[in-house]
């Protein structure tokens, strides 16, 4: 038997995400083993119109035009057994990883990133497709610092899960990430496109100033655009216009791309020193679903979940968005399913082999906070978690994200405080980037 599991002509290697809607994995194609893959495979099959609204949408994406800074598309379509799905091509970095590790870009080099992007942003518009997730962790980095817009599956018909509010939202479509919609247009895309561009610069946001919340007020969507210091203020203005609240007041993806184009960069600038960090609220390292090649995520099974007694109710929705899916190996079929318990053997004595008691566990070591993204170490001994912690008191403060990591003993978790324990693997001393 082989020991590929195949999604159409892709081979996956590696389980990098699951939601509600689908699961992503890492892969690759036989023509190209060499290139890196994102592979997203909807948990649920579709027939009728909803399957004909779905290869619609391939059509156009795969009817695209092949531009530079657009990720490629390798293949999308149905598996065998009617379950949609898309595979693109994937890098190791992003923008926002980018950004955080080099700050602020030059001006010159903003523009020119705004020109790049606007283009294919205007490519497919005109293609009939609304990206919705523009964002610098959804514009990858690949060689020579080139890059490519992604992550199309984010609001596709059928693999579509719906983005939480932030910086990235455009105002007309607050009310419906609030409420868990999934809601997209083409001046949202220019919205997102901009405020990608202001993070580039340094800027600093008036609604991104304190706690998440923050990012869904509308009335502080209203508040003027800042210049950036020592920025060409002709440059903040256009970028200014594209952020507007007013949806028809913003310039189309080719209208803002000529104008990008005709910007001379010769002054004046903004009073003040030019920001030397780009503000941590405007660059979101991990989407809904990751775009980047996770290196420490292994293919774990999904088991029918168990409530625990005493646990809190909030953990229901934790657990839903962790264990309320397909078992991967029924998702791609039954050799991925028999690949899966030929490799990696059953361990009774882990909380690793069941996602609810491992989400369940975790949130029984916080007092608060919400857990973002767990995983289980390689050879299972270790639990990290990534925790959003709210700010001040009703989350009206500066909110933060830790890194929390465990040591499992029998059914017990053990907290790790530091770097101190010489048993940890190298993928959780990579998490707590311990020296």
């Amino acid at each position: 038997m082989s020991s590929t599991t195949t999604v159409g002509p892709a081979a996956v290697h590696r389980l990098l995400h699951r939601d509600a809607v689908c699961s992503v994995f890492s892969g690759t194609v036989a023509a190209d083993p060499t290139d890196l893959l994102c592979v997203t495979v909807a948990h649920e099959r579709v027939d009728g119109s909803r399957r004909e609204v779905f290869l619609e949408w391939a059509a156009k994406l795969t009817g695209l035009a092949a531009h530079p800074h657009l990720s490629p598309c390798s293949a999308v379509g149905l598996t065998e057994n009617g379950r949609p799905y898309l595979a693109v091509g994937t890098a190791r970095r992003t923008l926002a990883d980018l950004l955080a590790e080099q700050g602020p870009m030059p001006p010159g080099q903003v523009r020119a990133l705004g020109v790049a992007l606007s283009d294919a942003v205007t490519v497919y518009h005109r293609a009939g497709l609304i990206h919705g997730a523009i964002q610098p962790s959804h514009i990858l980095v690949g060689q020579g610092h080139h890059l490519q817009l992604t992550a199309y599956d984010v609001t596709a018909p059928v693999l579509a899960a719906p983005l939480p509010p932030s910086p990235y939202t455009a105002p007309e479509h607050l009310d419906a990430a609030v409420a868990g919609e999934v809601a997209a247009s083409p001046a949202g895309d220019v919205y997102a496109l901009a405020t990608v561009l202001y993070a580039a610069l340094g800027g600093r946001l008036p609604w991104v100033r304190h706690a998440r919340e923050d990012a869904a007020d509308p009335l502080l969507r209203a508040a003027p655009v800042p210049h950036v210091p020592g920025v060409d203020a002709e440059l903040t203005d256009l970028i200014g216009a594209a952020l507007s609240p007013d949806p028809r007041r913003r310039p189309t993806a080719d209208v803002f791309r000529e104008h990008l184009t005709r910007i001379s960069l010769a002054g004046p600038f903004a009073p003040g020193q030019r920001p030397d960090s780009v503000a941590s609220g405007l660059l979101p390292r991990r989407g809904l679903r990751p775009v980047t090649v996770a290196v420490s995520t292994e293919l774990a099974p999904y088991r029918a979940r168990r409530e625990r007694v005493g646990l809190r109710p909030r953990l229901r929705s934790i657990a839903t968005a962790t264990a309320g899916i397909a078992l991967t190996g029924a998702l791609l079929g039954g050799a991925a399913l028999a690949t899966y318990a030929a490799t990696n053997p059953e361990s009774t004595g882990t909380v690793c082999t069941d996602p609810a008691v491992l989400g369940g566990r975790i949130s029984e070591q916080l007092d608060e906070g919400e857990i973002i993204e767990s995983w289980c170490a390689d050879g299972g001994g270790y639990v990290a978690a990534e925790v959003d912690y709210p700010g001040g008191s009703g989350g009206d403060g500066d909110g933060s994200t830790e890194r929390r990591v465990w040591r499992i003993e029998g059914d017990d978790l053990v907290a790790v405080t530091g770097c101190a324990d010489t048993a940890m693997p190298p993928s959780i001393i990579e998490f707590l980037d311990c020296p």
